[in-house]
């Protein structure tokens, strides 16, 4: 079951934010990306925070994963990295499984919020979407299929679910690295 709740804000107006305009949510000017509009500083309170290339809401508490929410920039549908932009869309991504249910009120908040920036069209699994209700039902039947498991969201033992889905080699598998040149 796909656990992570995907939710793209396409900036529909001609002019994309960079950078400069998108770092704003943190609450701060970039020094070196000047922004060119404040679309994105009434966001701040939110509480995003850089982290590397992206953007996110630390988790203050015990349980849950350490990101609450992540923001990725996007160009041409991709999320991209060390980027400066323009960019077409910014990406909110959230795990149902990894943060307790109680955490989907700070996805809707993040909605809320992001759906007032001039000129965006929300899209949750490709499609337009008006309202939270969609993303609630689904965030509502990852729970429920991950307590018909016995595994609570947010718990330590659901933390550990993705780390083995990523992590998991079969026996005799091999696997293969790629050598960076100089």
């Amino acid at each position: 079951m796909e656990n992570d709740i995907l939710i793209d804000f396409r900036f529909i107006a001609k002019d994309k934010p960079r950078f400069g305009e998108l770092f704003l949510i943190t609450g701060e000017e970039h020094p070196k990306f000047p922004p060119r509009h404040q679309y994105f500083a009434p966001l701040a309170p939110l509480g995003f925070e850089q982290l590397d290339d992206f953007f996110g809401i630390l988790n203050s508490e015990e349980t849950g994963d350490d990101v609450l929410v992540w923001l990725f920039p996007m160009i041409n549908g991709e999320e991209v990295f060390h980027n400066s932009g323009p960019f077409d869309a910014i990406r909110l991504s959230y795990s149902a499984l990894r943060n307790t249910p109680d955490n989907i009120a700070l996805l809707q908040e993040c909605f809320n919020n992001f759906r007032e920036i001039p000129e965006t069209e929300v899209l949750f699994d490709g499609n337009p979407i008006q309202d939270f209700s969609p993303i609630q039902k689904k965030a509502d039947e990852i729970v429920a299929h991950w307590r018909e498991q016995q595994i609570e969201p947010g718990s330590e033992q659901s933390l550990l679910i993705d780390e083995e889905g990523e992590e998991e080699w079969e026996e005799g598998e091999e696997g293969e690295w790629e050598e960076e040149e100089n």
